[in-house]
Protein backbone atom coordinates (compact mmCIF):
# COMPACT_ATOMS: atom_id res chain seq x y z
CA UNK A 1 0.00 0.00 0.00
CA UNK A 2 3.22 2.35 0.71
CA UNK A 3 3.80 2.73 -3.39
CA UNK A 4 -0.04 4.35 -3.55
CA UNK A 5 0.48 6.37 -0.97
CA UNK A 6 3.35 8.07 -2.18
CA UNK A 7 2.92 11.12 -4.01
CA UNK A 8 1.91 10.86 -7.52
CA UNK A 9 5.00 12.52 -8.74
CA UNK A 10 7.49 9.76 -7.48
CA UNK A 11 5.47 7.16 -9.41
CA UNK A 12 3.18 8.33 -12.02
CA UNK A 13 -0.17 7.01 -12.44
CA UNK A 14 0.34 6.42 -16.05
CA UNK A 15 3.30 3.92 -14.47
CA UNK A 16 0.51 2.49 -11.98
CA UNK A 17 -1.79 2.00 -15.05
CA UNK A 18 1.08 0.13 -17.00
CA UNK A 19 1.79 -2.83 -13.66
CA UNK A 20 -1.50 -2.96 -12.73
CA UNK A 21 -2.24 -4.20 -16.32
CA UNK A 22 0.47 -6.60 -16.07
CA UNK A 23 -0.32 -7.96 -12.87
CA UNK A 24 -4.31 -8.69 -14.17
CA UNK A 25 -2.25 -10.69 -17.15
CA UNK A 26 -0.43 -12.67 -14.76
CA UNK A 27 2.75 -11.64 -15.98
CA UNK A 28 4.89 -13.22 -13.79
CA UNK A 29 7.90 -10.43 -14.01
CA UNK A 30 5.08 -8.03 -12.85
CA UNK A 31 4.37 -10.14 -9.97
CA UNK A 32 7.57 -10.73 -9.19
CA UNK A 33 8.19 -7.24 -9.16
CA UNK A 34 4.95 -5.57 -7.46
CA UNK A 35 2.87 -8.73 -5.66
CA UNK A 36 4.50 -7.88 -2.10
CA UNK A 37 2.52 -4.90 -2.67
CA UNK A 38 -0.79 -7.00 -4.06
CA UNK A 39 -0.54 -9.82 -1.20
CA UNK A 40 -3.74 -11.07 -0.56
CA UNK A 41 -5.54 -9.20 -3.22
CA UNK A 42 -7.55 -10.46 -5.86
CA UNK A 43 -7.86 -10.14 -9.13
CA UNK A 44 -10.95 -8.58 -9.26
CA UNK A 45 -9.72 -6.21 -6.33
CA UNK A 46 -6.75 -5.44 -8.77
CA UNK A 47 -9.23 -4.42 -11.46
CA UNK A 48 -11.29 -1.87 -9.91
CA UNK A 49 -8.01 -0.27 -8.60
CA UNK A 50 -7.24 -0.14 -12.18
CA UNK A 51 -10.64 1.38 -12.94
CA UNK A 52 -10.12 4.16 -10.58
CA UNK A 53 -6.06 4.88 -11.88
CA UNK A 54 -7.48 5.09 -14.85
CA UNK A 55 -10.74 7.61 -14.17
CA UNK A 56 -8.11 9.89 -12.31
CA UNK A 57 -5.27 9.96 -15.19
Amino acid sequence: MERWLAKADSHPLAKREADLVLLLTNDPGAWKRYGQFYEGWTLEEIAELLETVRAAV
